[in-house]
């Protein structure tokens, strides 16, 4: 199958590429590669990105330039979220990735970044399931949508993140996420279901299974109960620890306790018992808008 474009996610915690083949009604086909590179651990106080952090993207880019020479040199399509349109030195970011990639990378508004997850989170959806919410929980910014299949109807971008929050204790964390989420969706409806998508959902979701596989996480219904056992595990243990946990990404072991307080303080504040756990995100909603993506056809 001819990939028809490398789609890129420059994230705060993590930088992912979908090497893309088609789009469906069920989200992007194609292989998916994900690489932990914590652009905004280390950040200065001004939220500039550390030299540590820049070596540690140009080092993950160099591997994805690889692959997507190997993959046939498809257009490269990506964008930045919080991490990068936050850094005053985000000159410095896009100046590595146009040197690995020979391309431009688009640094998006949060806005722009909650439309391109919900339309992502949806193809976890019957395509005519009605009114949705959509929890997006980056490292820097956590994005809270709700609409339906015609797209969003409102939608706030936070400055909540498992980075951002990691020196924060879990009551901190959770008590933070209540009163943010809170106060930003006191005007959204509450029809429908809520959509949970990005690493602390799926992650969260790999710890309540003991597993992590993507087509038995993907539509996954994760309770609050299940989160919170999950929450008092993880957390009674140290980071080595925890890396050894069943389903645990090692990478993710340090942030996973802030970042499952964070999604139960934010599904407190939606007054939600159980959320629906979406593989299908950021990447597949810059996939699916032929603006970014204009050779992807849904088939």
């Amino acid at each position: 199958m001819t990939v028809r474009a490398a789609v890129l996610d420059v994230g705060s915690n993590s930088v992912r590429l979908l090497l893309l083949e088609r789009m469906t009604a069920d989200g992007a086909v194609g292989e998916r590669v994900g690489t932990v590179t914590g652009l905004r651990r280390g950040a200065l106080p001004d939220g500039s990105v550390c030299a540590d952090a820049l070596a540690r993207l140009d080092a993950c880019l160099a591997d994805y330039a690889e692959r997507i020479v190997v993959a046939g040199s498809p257009p490269v399509v990506a964008v930045g979220t919080a991490a990068v349109r936050e850094a005053p030195n985000r000159g410095a970011i896009e100046d590595v990735f146009r040197r690995q990639m020979g391309s431009a990378l688009t640094i998006v508004t949060g806005e722009q970044e909650a439309t391109l997850a919900f339309a992502g989170a949806r193809m976890a959806l019957p395509p005519d399931a009605g009114p949705c919410r959509v929890i997006d929980i980056g490292g820097a910014s956590t994005e809270v949508v709700e609409g339906d299949a015609s797209g969003p109807r409102s939608l706030v971008s936070l400055p909540l993140g498992v980075v951002r929050d990691l020196d924060k204790s879990i009551d901190e964390a959770h008590d933070t996420a209540l009163r943010l989420v809170a106060a930003a969706t006191s005007g959204f409806a509450s029809e429908g279901p809520v959509v949970g998508l990005a690493g602390t959902v799926t992650q969260a979701a790999a710890l309540c299974a003991g597993f992590y596989d993507p087509e038995r996480i993907h539509r996954m219904r994760l309770s609050r109960s299940d989160i919170e056992v999950a929450l008092d595990t993880a957390s009674a243990l140290d980071v080595p620890a925890r890396r050894r946990m069943p389903g645990m990404h090692p990478d993710r072991a340090d942030v996973i306790v802030n970042g499952m307080a964070i999604l139960l303080g934010a599904m407190s504040a939606l007054d939600v018992n159980e959320i629906i756990v979406s593989e299908r995100d950021l990447l597949d909603g810059i996939a699916a808008d032929p603006r970014l993506v204009p050779v992807a056809r849904t088939a």
